[in-house]
Parts: C-alpha cells; structure tokens; sequence
C-alpha cells in the first residue's frame, strides 16, 4: 500500500459569515470513505491533521471567481497561517460558487464546497484523483473520475496512473 500523508483545513472567516459548517470529527469520517475507495489502487491517504484556518473575507469570496491564486500568494507571504503541510493539502469550504470541488492546476491541493451534490467522500476521492494525475471520463457514470455523479470506480489503468504519480509526490518529483 502506498500511504500519503495529507493535511486538511477548515477555513474560516473572522466574522463566520463565510465559514465552512465542516466540523474536524466529521473530516475524519469521511476520510474514512474515502480510504475505503482509494483501496482499489491500493493507495492510503493518512489524515496528519485536521485543523480550523481563519482567513479574510475577500479570500473566501474570490473562490467564487476562481481566484486561487490571490489565497495561494497570501499563504506565501503569510498572510493566512497554515501550521503544515504535506504532499497533498486539502481545504473544506462554505461555497465555491458552482463545482462541489477543484483541484487548483498545477498545484498538490484542493477544495471541497459544503453542501455537494454528491457524496461527500467521492468529492473528495474525486479531486484527489486530478493530484493523483487523473483526468474526467465521459463515457461511464460508475468511474470516479466522471463528473458530477456518485461513480466511485477506477480501472486497472487509473489505479496504475494514480500509484505512479502517488510515488512521485512522495519522492518529490511532483
């Protein structure tokens, strides 16, 4: 089994009004599921942390936008203050503004909105499929990689992609 280490964030906002309704128990849980769909590659995400962030206001609104980039720079220059880290960090969100989640390109992280359309632990399976080098099917319904619905499946093929990139973060080389 290859074990990957990943770190999650809560984030919040200093009034509340935008902040995720995500409790860390229930994090937990549904890294629980989502084990439980990574054993078909025999991959193992292992939850270091699971921890409440407070960032502005203007951050949280700007994934409505797209606008990644702008939280990326402030966790940078240490505006917004993230504890650690590990090959894949995962942040949990009160709204996005349209997808139930986005792996940001280029980048060993993702988001989850609050209410998804679909479960909980797909969502999350799903866009750590797109860190693990997967891309979107659109000929099968079942696969977790196909948007937008409750598929949880993987071939043979996306579990072999999904290992080799796994390593590759690992080791550094993603």
């Amino acid at each position: 089994t290859i074990v990957i280490p990943i770190v999650i964030y809560i984030l919040d906002d200093f009034d509340g009004q935008l902040s995720s309704q995500r409790s860390e128990a229930e994090i937990e849980q549904i890294f629980e599921r989502v084990n439980n769909i990574w054993t078909q590659a025999d991959v193992e995400l292992d939850l270091l942390r699971v921890e409440r962030a407070t960032v502005s206001r203007e951050l949280l609104l700007g994934f409505n936008n797209r606008e990644f980039g702008r939280f990326f720079t402030a966790v940078n220059q240490g505006q917004v203050t993230l504890p650690e880290f590990a090959p894949i960090v995962g942040f949990y969100v009160q709204t996005l503004g349209g997808p139930n989640g986005i792996a940001p390109s280029l980048s060993n992280t993702f988001f989850v909105m609050d209410t998804p359309s679909v479960l909980d632990e797909r969502v999350t399976s799903h866009e750590i499929g797109h860190i693990l080098g997967l891309h979107h099917v659109l000929d099968d319904a079942e696969r977790l990689m196909f948007s937008g619905t409750n598929g949880m499946n993987l071939t043979d093929e996306e579990a072999t992609v999904a290992r080799y990139a796994a390593l590759g973060l690992l080791r550094g080389l993603r």
